[in-house]
């Protein structure tokens, strides 16, 4: 079959040869519906590349989510933009990271934006966990710190 014979050829006079003026508006046809399909398919990658990016951005640490899956969660978004064409730098990306987390991590902001070294996300996932089990601890210390037994407590005079 040839169907790139308008991709190939200059279309014949139709006076000549009936049957290769017919193969190649055929061809034409082909190519112009090919050509058609192509635009629509790239109206749906830019629609997919915005919808991601917008589930990116206003993506928010849930309360009961871990910071890991969280992290992980936006940079698998990242990275299904990056399978669309739109590379975004992992910098950029931890940054993003960095500042949708809540203020409980404001001093990791600090000490990122403060350093030199910019932190891979694997580096980042190590950080945020670092500080969710030290505050873990700290919880269960201030806990078993306090204690209230529920009674009023009696006044001594001296």
């Amino acid at each position: 079959m040839d169907l790139d014979i308008s991709l190939r050829e200059e279309r014949l006079s139709p006076s000549k040869k009936v049957d290769e003026t017919k193969k190649w508006d055929r061809s034409n046809r082909i190519s112009m519906m090919l050509a058609a399909v192509e635009k629509c398919y790239e109206k749906n990658v830019k629609s997919k590349v915005e919808i991601l990016l917008d589930e990116f951005s206003s993506m928010r640490k849930q309360p009961d989510e871990s910071v890991r899956e969280y992290i992980m969660t936006k940079m698998s978004v990242a990275a299904k933009m990056k399978q669309l064409g739109m590379h975004i730098p992992d910098d950029v990306v931890v940054s993003m990271l960095l500042a949708s987390l809540p203020s409980e991590y404001d001093h990791l902001k600090n000490i990122y934006s403060c350093g030199q070294k910019k932190w891979p996300a694997h580096e980042l996932i190590y950080h945020c966990l670092q500080d969710e089990d030290s505050w873990k601890l700290e919880k269960k210390t201030c806990d078993l710190a306090v204690v209230d037994c529920g009674k009023k407590r009696k006044k001594f005079e001296e």
